[in-house]
């Protein structure tokens, strides 16, 4: 039996109890899933509209629902894989006693030993999540590159929301030095370089840093930056 909300029409029909906005997200977030396997697996530049409708089971008719083209698509698949690592770094700092007070400053625990811990923590949660995840690998750090001037300022924001998180794990609530804010945006820029050569060396099956030094050379750089510029 078909349900109706208050309004009628067909747009307030429920289905197996859910609405029309339900069912638009339900589609959109299976498009997004099968953005991240294809975009993933095979390239942005490979892929096509009718392939992304194969993969999500779904036609073309529901794709230009949620999105105007592919390259929507990409940057709502790169979102997500943002997000996902945001969470998961997010979640590894809260489990450091007293994460958000600061770095400690006793002698027992100097704040640059306190902020390495720290940075440590985070680095390897987002590593975790991309070498376990070779298809958000994919899109974070080759396929968004370039594609449109759209991406590249989604791709921008995406680097300075990882140095607010920077800055915030060094300096907590407190304001940075505007040197250190730029400082920031140079090490997310030089740690995003890292990964690109790890991804195209392990990918080409070419001999490439392992992640554990990337890790520990980009701890060292950030904090020879906190002792230099706070």
């Amino acid at each position: 039996m078909t349900l109706e909300t208050s309004q009628p029409g067909p747009s307030g029909r429920l289905y197996a109890g859910t609405g029309p906005e339900q069912r638009q997200a339900r589609r959109r977030a299976a498009f997004v899933d099968a953005g991240l396997n294809l975009f993933g697996r095979e390239g942005f530049r490979h892929v096509s509209v009718k392939r992304l409708c194969d993969e999500a089971g779904l036609t073309q008719r529901y794709f230009y629902e949620s999105f105007s083209d592919r390259n929507a698509l990409l940057a709502a698949v790169y979102e997500h894989c943002v997000d996902i690592c945001r969470a998961a770094v997010g979640e590894s700092l809260l489990q450091v006693p007293d994460v958000t007070s600061g770095p400690a400053t006793s002698d027992d625990a100097p704040a640059e030993q306190r902020l390495a811990q720290l940075t440590r923590v985070a680095l390897d949660a987002l590593l975790e999540r991309l070498t376990g995840d070779r298809r958000m690998a994919r899109v974070i750090l080759v396929e968004v590159v370039g594609v449109d001037a759209s991406l590249e300022r989604l791709r921008m924001d995406a680097i300075h929301g990882w140095a607010e998180l920077a800055m915030h794990i060094a300096f907590d609530d407190e304001q940075p030095p505007e040197r250190f804010r730029l400082a920031a945006v140079g090490l997310i820029g030089a740690l995003t370089q890292l990964l690109v050569d790890w991804y195209i060396a392990t990918d080409a099956g070419t001999p490439a840093a392992d992640v554990s030094d990337i890790r520990d050379v980009c701890v060292e750089m950030f904090i020879a930056t906190y002792q230099r510029l706070a």
